[in-house]
């Protein structure tokens, strides 16, 4: 499970560097911005999934102190894809085509938030999933 969370996490962190990448263009590109964000949803889709089998499974298997971080993890998991969820409705292609440089400045928050989450996830799974498989 490790490993699957790993190359979960590596391929959202590259989705959220090709969005970047794209937000840099002075004119944003529709058929590019649609395809970078579909492979973005998928990717957090697939991360989200592994997360929630990481918890479910360390809910049964970790120490008392480490279950109660991971129930904090899964938690705070709720805002994040509610931050998210509310990202995507508000900026649909045609309004990042409307206003590109509020989309770059949204777009930039919300890529920190994912990456500040994907590294408080490593930090907290990881070494449990390693554990846990030793």
């Amino acid at each position: 499970m490790l490993l699957e969370l790993k190359r979960a996490h590596d391929t959202l962190l590259s989705c959220l560097d090709e969005l970047e990448r794209l937000t840099l263009d002075a004119a944003p590109d529709r058929a590019r911005l649609a395809n970078i964000r579909w492979k973005l949803s998928k990717a957090s889709a697939e991360r989200r999934r592994l997360v929630d089998a990481a918890c479910d499974l360390l809910m049964i298997s970790a120490l008392s102190v480490d279950r109660t971080r991971v129930a904090a993890l899964r938690e705070n998991d709720a805002e994040s894809v509610a931050a998210s969820s509310s990202h995507v409705r508000q900026w649909s292609v045609d309004q990042v085509l409307a206003d590109w440089d509020g989309y770059r400045a949204a777009s930039a928050a919300l890529r920190r938030a994912m990456r500040a989450r994907i590294l408080q996830e490593q930090r907290t799974l990881y070494p449990l999933l390693d554990r846990a498989a030793a």
